[in-house]
């Protein structure tokens, strides 16, 4: 027994949405292998004008992330991210912030998936959107991207700084043609599920900082993070706080994201 409506109770609509997504990745597989192949040449001490690596592993590229791009970054920050996960120690939510303090046009494609590896998407990120991001970039003022490449040989994911014309024109397109078919994942006028502090709590809790440390460093009482820690638990759909670190940590499948919008 089937329920709800299928693509062909509406076919020519069916098709057509199965087309954009086969372009979508068709585009994704391609701007991959100009990637591939530039890194490759690049690391092969061949001449690639416009195309350089930016870092390897996650710390080195957060960091020439906010050497190299952050500051010379005048109008637009816009992110294809097909997965993300929580990481208590993720440092660029400080430069988003800065950012969104100067002033810039800050936007962000996640997939569906990362609803589950990212309880906490909507609150840290709310002007996130939801949609089919098939590759991993970064389009800064329409005319520089930072894109993934291959692994390294210690396995460690690469970013390539890019200008030159070829690559940026598909991240741009690819950009573009994702964000239209994308859905923001705060319901219009909804509020995020958890406050600034509390996702600071949740991540002390993921690291194992004692309730005592947490309340000296955000200048709050004891009660007020237990408060906090209750909240996370409630909202995540768990019944304890063992469960809450597991479903931060993309461990347990807590039905609905907090405050997302529904597809």
């Amino acid at each position: 027994m089937t329920t709800g409506q299928r693509d062909d109770d509406h076919p020519a609509e069916g098709v057509e949405s199965r087309r954009a997504g086969v372009g979508l990745a068709a585009a994704a597989v391609e701007l991959t292998r100009l990637v591939n192949d530039l890194a490759l040449a690049w690391l092969a001490s061949e001449p690639t004008p416009g195309f350089r690596l930016l870092g390897s592993g996650i710390e080195e590229i957060e960091r020439n992330l906010a050497l190299a791009v952050e500051p010379a970054t005048r109008r637009s920050v816009w992110s294809l991210q097909p997965v993300i996960t929580f990481d208590p120690r993720n440092h660029m939510r400080s430069a988003d912030a800065r950012s969104r303090e100067r002033g810039l046009d800050m936007r962000m494609v996640t997939t569906e998936r990362t609803l589950l590896h990212h309880p906490l998407i909507s609150s840290e990120y709310p002007m996130a959107h939801v949609g089919p991001a098939q590759f991993q970039c970064i389009l800064v003022d329409e005319t520089t991207a930072v894109v993934a490449g291959p692994n390294d040989e210690r396995g460690f994911q690469t970013a390539w700084l890019a200008t030159r014309s070829d690559v940026v024109t598909r991240v741009a397109s690819l950009w573009h043609e994702t964000w239209v078919r994308s859905r923001p994942v705060l319901p219009p006028g909804a509020t995020a599920p958890f406050t600034p502090r509390q996702c600071l709590v949740a991540r002390r809790l993921m690291v194992g900082t004692k309730d005592a440390a947490i309340a000296r460093e955000l200048g709050v009482s004891l009660r007020t993070v237990a408060a906090d820690i209750a909240h996370l638990v409630h909202e995540l759909g768990v019944s304890n706080r063992a469960a809450a670190v597991l479903a931060l940590r993309g461990g347990i499948s807590t039905g609905a994201q907090p405050g997302a919008a529904p597809s």
